[in-house]
Order: C-alpha cells, then sequence, then structure tokens
C-alpha cells in the first residue's frame, strides 16, 4: 500500500499528556493512504489484526480529549511501545499532536491517552502505530469553548447489549447517525456466563440465542478482561467507537447484578477487578483517582450533560419485585439514597450553577428508571378516610432496584429541580430493556404537583426483555400508560437506542426512539416515535409511527 510521509513535532503544534511514558515527542507519521472512517462515513474496522477492539475516544473539555486502542502482543507479550497522533483531518496532513507510550502487560495491552492543547469545538482524526501496524483511524472531538452559543447538539444514547442474545445492528445504525457523541448508560457486558443464566433455565426456551457468548462468568481482572475483548470484538461495535466519542456510565452487570455499596463491601477484590477492567477498557480517566465516574460536560452555553452513578452509593435492596407501600415502608426511609451524599450534592450545585451560567438545557445520563412503575395506586381519598396514616404514593411497586426503591431521594432531585427553578431538564435512562416516555413530579398524587422534567428510556440495544412474550408485551404496555401516574409513550417490545437533538437557532429539543431487529444482521432502523419540548416549557408532543 502506498505510503505517504508526514514530519510533524508534537512541541511545535499542541501538547500531548498520555498515560504512559515519552509523551510529546517527535514522531514521523505514516498514515495509509485513503485511510477511511473519520469524515467520509462508518469506519471500516476488521476484526482480528494488531487492534483486534479497535479504536474509541472520549469527550472531556473544550482543549483536551481521550483516544483509546489496545494492541494485541505478540508471542510472549510483554510491554509494546506504541506511537500516536491527532491530526486535523483523515489524510493526516495537518498533525497537532503526537507522542508515544506503553501498552503494558499489566493493563492488558490497553492504551489511553490524553490529549492536550487541541483546539475547541472540532472534530480531529487519531490513529496508533505499534509492532509495524497502524490502527483503524477514529474520530475524536473537543467540546466547545466554554460560554459560547453552539448552533446544536446531537447525542445516540443506549444500555445494555448482551453479546449473547443479540447482534449489534443498533451499532451499526449509530455508527452511521450525524452525531456528536454516543452516550452509554451502563451494562457494556454482563458478567453472567449466558442467556439461561440470566433468566433461568426457562430463556433457552424462549429467546434464540443468535451467537454464543464463549466467555466463562466473570469473577476476577482475567474473566472481566476477557468479556471486554469479546464484545469490542465486533465491528459494528467497532464502527460506532470508531466514528463517535464515547460517554460511558457503568450500571449494574459490570460486576454482577443490581449490586450495591453492600456488595462491594462484602467482595472488594471482585469488585476491584470489575472497576479496573472498565477504566481499562473505557476512554475515562478516573475524576479524583479512585473508582468516582459521575460527571459532567458542558457543550457551551446551550447544554450540560450530568452523567450519574446509581450503583456503588447506593444503600442496600430491601424489597425485590413486587414491594407493598402502605402504611410504612423502607423504601420511602428519609435519607435512604442511591446517589450518596456526595453526589447527590454534587449534582444540586451543578444543576443550580448551570442554570445560574444561562445553560439552556440540563440532561442527566441516569442508569435506572426514575419515572414510578406503580402497578397499584393506593393512594386515594376511600382508603386515606379509612387509613389516616396512608403512607404517600402508597401502592404495589413493580420492583425495588430503579429509582422505586429510593423514593426520598427521588422527591429529593425533583424538588430541588422545581425549588431552584432549573428550567429544561430531560434524563436520558438506560438499563430496564424497554421504551417508556413519562413527566416527572415531585409528587405524583398531587395535581398541583408540577411537571419538573421529562424522562426518555432509550430501550435496550440487545438485552431480552418482554419480547419473550410476544404480542403479550405490547397489551402490557398498553396498560402501562394508564398506570397512575401513567406514561406518554410505551414499547416493551422492540430493542433499539434514542437520539437526542437540540436546536440552539429554533431552542427545540427532540427525542426519536429507533428500532432494529437485534436477531438479524440486515435491515434498517426504524423511527418509532418522536418527542419534542421547546425551550422553558415540559409539555411534550408525541408522535407514534
Amino acid at each position: 500500500m502506498d505510503r505517504r510521509q508526514f514530519l510533524r513535532s508534537s512541541a511545535a503544534s499542541g501538547v500531548a499528556a498520555a498515560v504512559g511514558a515519552g509523551t510529546g515527542s517527535t514522531v514521523a507519521w505514516a498514515s495509509p493512504s485513503g485511510s477511511a472512517g473519520f469524515a467520509g462515513g462508518p469506519a471500516t474496522a476488521a476484526p482480528g489484526g494488531r487492534y483486534p477492539q479497535g479504536v474509541v475516544s472520549g469527550l472531556e473539555s473544550p482543549t483536551t480529549t481521550v483516544i483509546w486502542t489496545r494492541v494485541q502482543p505478540p508471542a510472549g507479550g510483554g510491554d509494546i511501545p506504541v506511537q500516536w497522533a491527532v491530526a486535523e483531518d483523515a489524510a493526516f496532513d495537518v498533525i497537532v499532536a503526537s507522542g508515544s507510550t506503553v501498552a503494558t502487560a499489566g493493563a492488558d495491552h490497553t492504551v489511553k491517552v490524553r490529549v492536550e492543547g487541541l483546539a475547541p469545538g472540532r472534530a480531529h482524526a487519531y490513529q496508533f502505530f505499534a509492532v509495524g501496524a497502524y490502527s483503524p483511524v477514529g474520530r475524536a472531538r473537543t467540546l466547545p469553548p466554554v460560554g459560547s452559543a453552539p448552533d446544536r447538539l446531537r447525542l445516540a444514547f443506549g444500555s445494555c447489549h448482551n453479546y449473547g442474545t443479540g447482534l449489534y445492528p443498533a451499532h451499526r445504525a449509530i455508527a452511521a447517525e450525524d452525531l456528536d457523541g454516543f452516550v452509554f448508560l451502563g451494562d457494556y457486558i454482563y458478567e453472567s456466563s449466558g442467556i439461561a443464566e440470566d433468566l433461568g433455565s426457562v430463556g433457552d426456551l424462549f429467546v434464540p440465542a443468535p451467537r454464543a457468548d464463549t466467555t466463562q462468568r466473570a469473577t476476577d481482572l482475567t474473566t472481566y478482561r476477557a468479556k471486554y475483548k469479546l464484545y469490542r470484538s465486533d465491528p459494528d461495535l467497532q464502527a460506532n467507537h470508531a466514528n463517535h466519542p464515547l460517554l460511558p456510565v457503568w450500571d449494574d452487570h459490570e460486576f454482577r447484578n443490581n449490586y450495591d455499596r453492600e456488595s462491594v463491601a462484602a467482595d472488594p477484590t471482585r469488585a476491584a477487578a470489575a472497576y479496573q477492567a472498565w477504566f481499562e477498557y473505557m476512554p475515562v480517566m478516573p475524576v479524583d483517582g479512585g473508582t468516582r465516574i459521575h460527571r459532567s460536560v458542558r457543550w457551551g452555553n446551550l447544554a450540560e450533560l450530568f452523567l450519574l452513578d446509581t450503583r456503588q452509593y447506593r444503600d442496600r435492596h430491601v424489597g425485590g419485585i413486587l414491594n407493598l407501600i402502605f402504611v410504612d415502608s423502607p423504601l420511602q426511609t428519609e435519607g435512604r439514597t442511591m446517589l450518596g451524599d456526595a453526589q447527590r450534592q454534587w449534582l444540586f450545585d451543578g444543576l443550580s450553577t448551570a442554570e445560574r451560567d444561562g445553560v439552556r438545557f440540563k440532561l442527566l445520563g441516569n442508569q435506572v428508571m426514575m419515572a414510578p412503575l406503580r402497578l397499584i395506586d393506593l393512594d386515594n381519598d376511600p382508603l386515606r378516610g379509612i387509613f389516616p396514616t396512608l403512607a404517600r404514593n402508597a401502592g404495589l411497586y413493580l420492583t425495588d432496584d430503579p429509582w422505586d426503591g429510593y423514593q426520598w431521594e427521588r422527591r429529593a432531585v425533583l424538588e430541588h429541580i422545581r425549588d431552584a427553578a432549573i428550567g429544561n431538564v430531560s434524563l436520558l435512562t438506560g438499563d430496564i430493556h424497554m421504551f417508556w416516555t413519562a413527566g416527572l413530579q415531585p409528587d405524583y398524587d398531587d395535581p398541583a404537583s408540577p411537571v419538573v422534567a421529562n424522562e426518555f428510556v432509550g430501550g435496550a440495544l440487545t438485552s431480552t426483555g418482554l419480547d419473550v412474550v410476544g404480542d403479550l408485551a405490547d397489551v402490557l404496555g398498553e396498560g402501562a400508560r394508564n398506570l397512575s401516574p401513567g406514561f406518554a409513550y410505551t414499547d416493551l417490545r422492540r430493542k433499539g437506542y434514542g437520539v437526542i437533538d437540540i436546536d440552539g437557532t429554533t431552542g427545540t429539543q427532540t427525542v426519536e426512539y429507533r428500532t432494529v431487529d437485534a436477531l438479524r444482521f440486515d435491515g434498517e432502523p426504524v423511527t418509532s416515535a418522536r418527542f419534542t419540548t421547546r425551550e422553558g416549557s415540559v409539555d411534550l408532543t408525541v408522535e407514534e409511527f
């Protein structure tokens, strides 16, 4: 293949800081002629080779970005010198930063580089070179300048892509979208050994397995790493990551199902292995050097995205499936927390600061559903006449794992949004493997309690939900819309993802749900619903297709 030689000094054109050694060195960069994937459509990322997990970047600040890859070591392993370059164009005619680092055996030969000194508000190409081979070209970008007024922000969001329960046409579709980034809301891997373990042996009877998860149950660092290597080997996932910066948070399956802080304390070695593997494979730098992942990114004065952690700080589960709240319930205990005191205060302060700074839209990347899923409403006047001590928002709730299990804190978050007059708040949510949309009120049994935010639950990319019951899922979905409180939209059957588009010129926010057939490679994504809100209003215009 023809190669063109480009000699650039990173010291002259940008400052780079890397995790590893030898940063900021002068390199001669030879990039393959006609490298694909930066501006001309989805990247080509054939599985295997020296970079079997592809490349991915992370959004961080107006002048920095994070770029990632993993190098497959030659026989014998050992540490591997790696060169990298960031350019203004996919041909690498104008290299703005370059340097070298080391893919160490101690980090599973992953490479994560924080590149500094970049121009704000623009896309960049990046590439790695190791052991005589170039990586695919990826696209990174920097955030807009502080205080700027961007015209648009467009993000895809999704969660739950169990490798064994579906193919990745959703990732292929996201790769082709015109986006500023991809928000992944958790369950990037499933620690279990397959669908039979996830659903019990009955799962194999109802859910066809389109491909096998050949790894074993993840319980230590080696087996957690094996999960990430397997998931990242998929070419459609690689194409998504090569084309769009990733904004990830974890949920439960990155460690184990439905865990809480007591689970971490009970098995610290396994938890440490799970967290280490996540940080090794994600383009995210720890905020404080530990396991904190909650952070925010601001898109000029147009929007700020707050990425939450609703797992490692939460109080222990006290219910399970079908929880009755009647006169008293531990699910409503004052101070019971999912976020932890420090993260909750961080969120309150961040939302208030964003409002004070004139940030127009506020987004919460939230793992588990905040909208109540109350199957039976017991908070009514006749019952209160009989039981004067009836609990607030009494009823039968489906499960304690989402915000229904932490009702005091849910009300505290929504009351802060109301009392601080924080406008244009939307939650982007994952976890539940279905599409839901609802307005959120601090007290959903008080007609005077206002809707202060809207929640958009973006389905699952592949993971099994009520699709196992076929047409009955549609019936249940229609029934769910009429619960108290109800939902503006439900789709309990299909797989897919969401796209949020904020137009700064018109002050319009649009969310669209895209559905795919995760059991097939062919077919195009279908837009199943669209939700439109105007700046200054929580009223939803709902279109179903």
